[in-house]
């Protein structure tokens, strides 16, 4: 129920300690415990549960369509959930070798096994994107707020699934409801709760296209803890209900079917 899906691909890197994990393995739920020198490779809308047991120190990359999200994670383990979580972003490159070498990992994971190059594909990745943040460290700062929307938005594309509002968000950047709300009207093109319903929206949709989940287990894996009012959210951004979106979408992949890529978590 609470495992990480986003909508994007994403690595996660053990620096120190152990960061343990349920994954998928051949239809099987595994647990992993991945130290420094592994990692974990997760393809779009792919699950990996942390159990947030054991001590770690943890970074974690999100690779969306226009930012790179980076996130560095403390967690102290036992029986503390307290975690010190320190975010940025940067731009995505379109060019260059990074999104290459993305796509080849994303092509070799949809395989039934992990191949050899894979470690090697992720090392060079890793390496990209150093040097894409020394480079946008060396660039001058400018448009801050613009950097805080971008951070806030990676933020809700990977928490959307929990109960969060705006005042939790502003606390999360150590700002006020208010100046979170501005920024969004500001410098976005929508509200603050505009955008995180379009997430939800937009996770449900997939979700409802690709698997056989009831509505009340779609509704709590977007964030909404009452099924009604997710329908009802979700006719008024949709223009129809989650069943006839449901059956639309699937009567028109029957007649046009499309590529399928099977993607697992994969622990190397």
């Amino acid at each position: 129920m609470y495992s990480h899906v986003v909508t994007f691909p994403r690595l996660e890197i053990p620096l120190e300690g152990c960061y343990e994990n349920q994954i998928e393995s051949n239809g099987q739920v595994v647990t992993v415990q991945l130290r420094p020198g592994t990692a974990l490779f997760a393809p779009a809308n792919c699950w990996n549960l942390p159990a947030w047991r054991q001590k770690v120190e943890l970074m974690s990359l999100l690779f969306g369509r226009k930012q790179l999200g980076i996130s560095m994670v403390s967690a102290p383990g036992g029986r503390s959930r307290q975690m010190l979580v320190n975010k940025f972003s940067v731009p995505n490159p379109v060019t260059g070798p990074l999104p290459h070498i993305l796509q080849a990992m994303l092509e070799l994971a949809a395989g039934v096994d992990a191949p050899a190059v894979l470690p090697e594909l992720t090392r060079a990745l890793i390496q990209c994107v150093r040097a894409l943040v020394r480079e946008s460290s060396g660039r001058q700062i400018t448009g801050r707020a613009q950097g805080l929307l971008e951070r806030v938005c990676v933020f809700l594309q990977g928490h959307y699934q929990y109960d969060i509002t705006r005042e939790s968000v502003a606390r999360q950047f150590d700002v006020t409801p208010n100046h979170l709300s501005r920024l969004f009207q500001t410098h976005g093109s929508m509200t603050f709760s505009s955008y995180l319903t379009h997430v939800r929206i937009d996770r449900a949709k997939h979700l409802l296209c690709n698997y056989n989940l009831k509505l009340d287990e779609i509704a709590a894996r977007c964030g909404y803890y009452d099924a009604p009012y997710f329908c009802h959210v979700f006719k008024r951004h949709a223009k129809t209900t989650p069943a006839e979106y449901r059956m639309k979408m699937r009567h028109d992949l029957e007649k046009k079917p499309l590529p399928v890529f099977a993607g697992r978590g994969q622990g190397f």
